[in-house]
């Protein structure tokens, strides 16, 4: 007998990024010579942790009451203002007043309140087939499934022919579309997405609801400070949303813990865009109420740092400063890994920039179990391994390409 209810009884966290990840770090403890490239965050050549000076500099001047005060449920005006001015930059006069933000603990809490609230049960999310594995689980926790599209097409780029053709079978199968992108700097694979991709995302959007049918574009934008291009290619591609129609909104997952490096404060936002006024009215009222009913309310603290290091001049020019170096740093580190993975011979999946590099194998779970005998972990991922490039310094990503590659090849 189970004291679970019946949809509870195969709920079993089978992400093996956490688990491997405890295990690379104790590992590492033991032995600092191992590499530990499988956790998403970014670390300093020193191998610790990295942290924005700006950031502990916000952090050190916030009240007691800034910090550990209850928040309101979607969170405070000036967070609202303040996500609205970094997300949309230059754009922000002609998009701040078709938008709404809800303040969530991270970007998994705007995931998993627009699949709450955009699909209906036993409704399917559009994903692209190389993915972050908890968007299956935000959709089965809401008692929904998913289809993927494929995420690159022949030439290696942004498969959007596939994209229509599960759109059109969505649209029959349940009349309304929900897909997810995740750009720039896509995890696991690092592509981004270029401007003419995006015009046909969105024109395709347009064609796909000419008749009224509902189209949602969850854009998971957990990376959208890291990529190479810089701030002004990534928001040029943000305007391209006032292009869409009345019956298709968008809904931006913003993660705090990517773009200020407050991993473990649990900061982020939900933020749609839609020249449909009632609806984002309908989105402020049901993910409020979903926010109250699973977290009740977000991190005063967080949403207080990041008022101060998007707003105020005292901290937002150095924190760009070193946001900008930040990136830098993971340019430089894919260079190197890039560069010897030519030399040896070793295949990587498309890539511009951001925390992982993909690289295409056969047998994944044996290739790590070699990897971790030459003191190497990283994700193995379907088909695929992850190399997390943000958790290991430039001397690694110059070393690892090698040791993966003799792990792949040997038999």
């Amino acid at each position: 007998m189970t004291l679970l209810a019946k949809r509870s009884m195969i709920k079993e966290d089978k992400s093996n990024i956490i688990t491997l990840g405890a295990i690379a770090k104790e590992e590492k403890k033991k032995d600092p010579s191992v590499t530990n490239a499988t956790i998403g965050m970014l670390y300093g050549e020193d191998s610790k942790l990295f942290a924005f000076e700006s950031v502990d500099k916000a952090l050190d001047n916030l009240s007691t009451d800034e910090k550990y005060a209850y928040a309101a449920t979607p969170g405070s005006p000036l967070f609202h203002e303040a996500v609205k001015k970094w997300i949309f930059r230059e754009y922000y006069d002609s998009m701040k007043d078709n938008s709404k933000v809800m303040a969530t603990p991270g970007g998994t809490g705007a995931l998993s309140n627009t699949f709450a609230n955009y699909l209906n049960e036993e409704d399917y999310a559009l994903l692209p087939n190389y993915m972050w594995g908890n968007y299956k689980q935000c959709l089965y926790e809401n008692h929904q499934s998913f289809k993927t599209y494929n995420l690159f097409n022949d030439q290696g780029g942004f498969d959007v022919e596939d994209l229509k053709i599960k759109m059109l079978e969505a649209k029959k199968n349940q009349g309304r579309i929900l897909f997810v992108v995740n750009d720039p700097c896509h995890n696991p694979t690092g592509y981004t997405m270029k401007s003419f991709e995006w015009d046909m995302v969105i024109d395709l959007m347009n064609e796909m609801s000419e008749d009224g049918t509902p189209v949602i574009l969850l854009h998971d934008m957990a990376y959208i400070d890291y990529a190479k291009e810089g701030f002004s290619y990534t928001r040029s591609n943000i305007a391209k949303y006032e292009k869409l129609n009345d019956s298709c909104l968008v809904v931006m997952a913003f993660s705090g813990s990517k773009t200020l490096a407050l991993y473990g404060v649990r900061i982020g936002a939900q933020v749609a865009y839609s020249k449909n006024k009632a609806a984002l009215e309908e989105f402020a009222k049901a993910n409020k109420f979903s926010s109250r009913s699973k977290w009740s309310n977000p991190s005063n603290l967080g949403q207080n740092i990041i008022v101060k290091c998007f707003t105020d001049e005292a901290y937002k020019k150095s924190f760009e400063d070193e946001l900008k170096e930040a990136s830098n740093t993971l340019v430089k580190r894919a260079e190197a890994f890039l560069n010897e993975s030519n030399k040896v011979g070793l295949e990587t999946l498309p890539f511009e920039c951001g925390f992982f590099i993909t690289i295409p194998c056969l047998n994944p779970d044996f290739v790590y179990e070699r990897l971790v005998k030459k003191k190497v972990h990283v994700i193995p991922m379907g088909n695929v391994i992850r190399v997390t490039i943000s958790a290991i310094t430039m001397e690694e990503c110059i070393k690892l390409p090698k040791l993966i590659k003799e792990a792949i090849d040997e038999k």
